[in-house]
């Protein structure tokens, strides 16, 4: 799900799934994925097959991704299948792990979104605020 959340358009360019897997931003973003405090994901699925994933992860100042704030701020990270888009999959899965950060002191979230990415609207209607302009992606926060 990670390949969908970033090659979500419909480009001819698109990498291959390994290919993609294997940017080192991208391959950074699941490395050691379960092995540190917090790591904390939510799966979607129809008829026991996955449509989308969505997870957060704690940064540090000298280990992150984009989208990072502060170290108490983890990054949230979210794809649906491309065949299973606009059904509020997303809705559903942010509302879980906003649900479940509030359970566990997390007082914020933070995501990046590319500007032309039409999730989002769905971000702004679960309640992320535009924190940094950085040029083509907005960092947007949503407090908890």
């Amino acid at each position: 799900m990670l390949y969908e959340a970033v090659f979500w358009r419909a480009t001819v360019n698109k990498p291959t799934f390994e290919e993609g897997l294997a940017y080192p931003e991208i391959s950074k973003a699941l490395a050691d994925w379960g092995e540190r405090d917090g790591d904390t994901a939510v799966v979607a699925t129809i008829n026991s097959i996955p449509v989308g994933a969505s997870w957060y992860r704690f940064w540090t100042d000298d280990n992150f991704i984009i989208g990072y704030i502060d170290e108490a701020t983890p990054i949230l990270v979210i794809g649906v299948h491309c065949d299973y888009r606009h059904q509020g999959i997303g809705k559903q899965m942010i509302e879980w792990l906003t649900d479940h950060a509030s359970k566990h002191a997390v007082q914020e979230i933070s995501l990046s979104v590319s500007k032309d990415n039409y999730a989002i609207n769905l971000y702004k209607q679960q309640g992320f605020q535009e924190y940094a302009d950085k040029g083509d992606a907005f960092t947007m926060v949503r407090k908890i």
